[in-house]
């Protein structure tokens, strides 16, 4: 049974975590109704979508980077395509959002896990560490597996680029042409938001060296280095597009290479944990049943 102190705070808790629910219902509201202020803003993520407008809301009144300086989650938040949905001052706030979530929500299970022998403040501080950490957690995955898109598709962007120029276009036409042929995803994204940055004046290298930051591939960074060498040294680019191409694929070739050599090593430890021991239990099993028989054991 809950103690009394512990029903006040679990209501006292419910009742914070309702009040933030109105809230942020009021505010998602109160956003769509009113003129969209945040027309540059891309959508939000989905697992992260009820709390955002709360979160946005609480880091209008107080801003959480003044106290303690992002660092590098800017630089996260682009790794994962969410620099234009989510500020760093909101992902802190929108961190804290979540472990008060968890918390809360291990309380209201306090009854179920104490029959279960698993209650009390452990589970509480399981759930607030929990809910503080799964959004890390969530921004590092999604940024690696854009960036695995981004490194998958890339070839294939260079080599269009490089039968464009080869056929006549420059780089800068080149560059929408061959973007409206690469299916939707990271990479299209990207080269869509560098010609969105060319036609408001952004310098081209420029773009390319900032969706080179975004983006955070050796690959990527590499072929703009190349662009800038080719400019700079007056190469045809044509030719520089074409080494890049080859290079990219030798690249991929050798990483296929590489996780085909260890498919072997890790598949190791799921046969001596799993089929080396029914084997042995089906050989040794008769000559057990054997020895009982003949009184041995």
């Amino acid at each position: 049974m809950i103690s009394e102190a512990g029903a006040q705070w679990t209501a006292g808790l419910l009742g914070l975590a309702a009040a933030g629910g109105v809230a942020g219902i009021a505010e998602l509201a109160r956003v769509r109704r009113g003129p969209a202020v945040d027309r540059w803003r891309d959508p939000s993520p989905r697992l992260f979508r009820l709390l955002l407008p709360l979160a946005r809301l609480i880091h209008a009144e107080v801003d959480p980077t003044r106290w303690f300086p992002p660092r590098s989650l800017a630089a996260r938040l682009d790794r994962a395509g969410m620099g234009y949905a989510v500020l760093p001052g909101e992902w802190m706030v929108l961190r804290g959002l979540t472990a008060v979530l968890t918390m809360v929500a291990a309380l209201v299970l306090q009854p179920a896990l104490e029959s279960l022998d698993a209650g009390g403040a452990g589970s509480v501080l399981a759930g607030l560490v929990l809910g503080y950490a799964y959004p890390a957690i969530w921004l590092r995955d999604q940024g690696q597996r854009r960036q695995r898109l981004i490194a998958r598709q890339f070839p294939a962007l260079l080599e269009l680029l490089g039968l464009s120029v080869r056929a006549g276009l420059s780089f800068s036409a080149a560059l929408p042409q061959c973007t409206r042929h690469l299916e939707p995803g990271p990479l299209r994204a990207e080269m869509q938001r560098i010609d969105r940055d060319t036609r408001t004046g952004v310098a081209r290298l420029e773009a390319l060296e900032r969706m080179a930051r975004r983006v955070d591939l050796s690959a990527v960074h590499g072929f703009v280095a190349a662009i800038a060498q080719a400019e700079e040294t007056g190469a045809a680019i044509s030719q520089t597009l074409s080494d890049q191409a080859a290079q990219r694929r030798r690249e991929r070739f050798a990483a296929a290479e590489k996780k085909a050599n260890e498919a072997p090593v890790k598949m190791l430890a799921p046969l001596v944990g799993l089929l080396f021991p029914v084997t042995f239990l089906i050989i040794g099993f008769p000559i057990v049943l054997q020895f009982m028989e003949g009184g041995l054991l």
